[in-house]
């Protein structure tokens, strides 16, 4: 591999607003939260844990001084980071993304209906949950190992508020009630790739469909020089959203390398992209906000994708619409460097 699934954000991202806690230190003393401290140190073991799951390798890597923040790889990849002393710290820099956009969706506190396409670490549902109390999130994680995974290792708990389905993303999203949801975050993959069926149009239609008036959509995609995939999604964004951004680091915005690119998009109205891009900006990694002209130069003519047509419907009249293309799209040539934003 050429670059980590998740890279650190670093302290300068890391926010301690909201619940600040696990739920384990209620009201009380001072030192009565360090006694509690105590208890959980000696609790916590800093020894790896690894799991075979029906679809990966797990593997849960505890930090050795600080045995309650812990990483989980799976298949030798770094995809999750989670302080069970602390659900506000993040460490990776696009799942701050994903929590700033949570932040600025709608008033501080209020809280949010949230659906997680992908659960892995379960990062962000903690998150929300403890910055926007009375929040409800629908995950949908398609490992069951990797689920009770979780629940043993990375603070995992499910109840009315917080429901994980063990199910295909897709098959969750289709089934939500129409306008029922806050936002949307897709953050699955197979390897380092998002399944196919999670890049379409028509899944994007099902996100949007899903979404309430001023709701919002993010999505993560790994990618690789020139930036495929991430433009396909972004292009089929622009099909049914009503504003479009991208963020990622200036060298991989300028394709000088590859990483993560998380794909943005509101239901209603404009981005709040002034605040989003200050807070892209004060990671240990420094990243870029790319909408409107830039964005359209970026993407440099690329276009979205779409599911597979049936058999039946492969042969249209002759004097009908030709069938929708379900290849890959060409990579669109990387714009030069004094066109891109940065």
């Amino acid at each position: 591999m050429l670059w980590r699934m998740a890279s650190r954000s670093g302290s300068g991202s890391r926010s301690r607003g909201g619940g600040g806690g696990s739920g384990r230190r209620g009201g009380g003393s001072r030192a009565g939260g360090r006694a509690v401290g105590r208890r959980d140190d000696a609790r916590w073991s800093s020894e790896r844990v690894e799991r075979q799951t029906p679809f990966a390798l797990a593997e849960v890597v505890p930090e050795p001084e600080r045995p309650w923040r812990r990483l989980l790889r799976l298949d030798g990849e770094d995809c999750s980071h989670v302080d069970l002393r602390d659900p506000t710290a993040i460490d990776f820099a696009y799942v701050r993304r994903f929590a700033d956009l949570a932040d600025v969706v709608a008033p501080p506190g209020a809280p949010l209906d949230v659906v997680h396409l992908g659960g892995g670490g379960f990062t962000l549902p903690r998150y929300v949950a403890a910055t926007r109390p009375g929040s409800r999130s629908e995950i949908a994680e398609i490992d069951p190992e990797l689920v009770e995974l979780a629940r043993e290792q990375l603070g995992l708990r499910t109840d009315r508020a917080l429901r994980v389905r063990v199910a295909d993303a897709r098959a969750v999203m289709e089934r939500r009630a129409p306008a029922s949801a806050d936002l949307v975050v897709l953050d699955a993959f197979h390897g380092t790739s998002v399944p196919e069926h999670l890049t379409t149009v028509e899944f994007l239609r099902a996100a949007r469909r899903g979404l309430r008036p001023g709701g919002a959509f993010a999505a993560n995609v790994i990618d690789s020089p020139p930036p495929q995939l991430a433009r396909a999604l972004a292009a089929g964004a622009q099909e049914l959203f009503d504003a479009v951004a991208v963020v990622a680091t200036r060298k991989v915005i300028r394709g000088r390398q590859g990483g993560n690119i998380v794909v943005l998009a509101s239901a209603g109205g404009p981005l709040p992209l002034a605040e989003l891009s200050r807070r892209a900006l004060r990671g240990g990694v420094p990243e870029l906000v790319v909408s409107g002209e830039e964005l359209t130069r970026w993407l440099g003519g690329a276009r979205a994708l779409r599911d597979p047509v049936a058999p039946a419907q492969e042969a249209p009249p002759a004097d009908g619409p030709p069938a929708a293309s379900t290849a890959r799209p060409p990579a669109a040539p990387v714009p030069p460097p004094d066109k891109l934003p940065g």
